[in-house]
């Protein structure tokens, strides 16, 4: 049995500091290689989302919480994994469309962890997972209502939101100690 939550502890912090290294990643190669086409930051978009889906997957299957928040998790994981699937087969064909399905994938992403936390099944509040809940929810929303003129302008915006992401997850994954693991019921 204490073997099997220190498993899950490392794979949730292993899972942390994934999804933190892919936001970074993805965010440095927006804001440092210039000149990016539509289909190129499509597929850079579509890796971002498929690795984030996949991760918020395996911890939805790990989580321990009621039935319906991890089919909640689950779900929004699934449609996360969709979107990039639409990304890498080229449905984001606009600098409009490529924002907005990036908007898109960030408020569902930030929403589906924003709900999977809430009093009911959290016992402690880590802030950590407060701020980066709503950051993502706020780059979400301001990537969705604010159309963009240029690619230039969107990958630069959503570069330094990924690597701000990423690096307050980062923060929150690596100073998580097994005891300021939020229980779950």
């Amino acid at each position: 049995m204490v073997s099997a939550v220190r498993g899950f502890r490392v794979r949730r912090r292993a899972a942390g500091l994934a999804g933190a290294l892919i936001s970074v990643s993805v965010g440095t190669t927006l804001v440092v290689t210039p000149g990016l086409n539509r289909s190129t930051m499509g597929i850079v978009f579509g890796v971002q989302f498929a690795v984030q889906g996949v991760l918020q997957l395996f911890a939805a299957q790990e989580a321990r919480v009621a039935r319906p928040v991890r089919w909640l998790l689950s779900a929004g994981g699934l449609l996360v994994v969709f979107l990039a699937v639409a990304f890498f087969r080229g449905h984001a064909d606009s600098v409009f469309l490529l924002g907005l399905w990036t908007g898109f994938g960030l408020l569902l992403r930030g929403f589906t962890m924003a709900v999977s936390m809430m009093p009911s099944s959290v016992r402690h509040v880590v802030a950590y997972d407060d701020l980066l809940n709503a950051l993502i929810v706020s780059v979400g929303l301001f990537m969705t209502a604010f159309p963009f003129s240029s690619l230039g302008q969107l990958a630069y915006l959503a570069g330094f939101a990924l690597i701000l992401t990423g690096l307050v997850e980062a923060v929150g994954a690596s100073r998580r100690r097994s005891r300021v693991l939020r229980p779950l019921h």
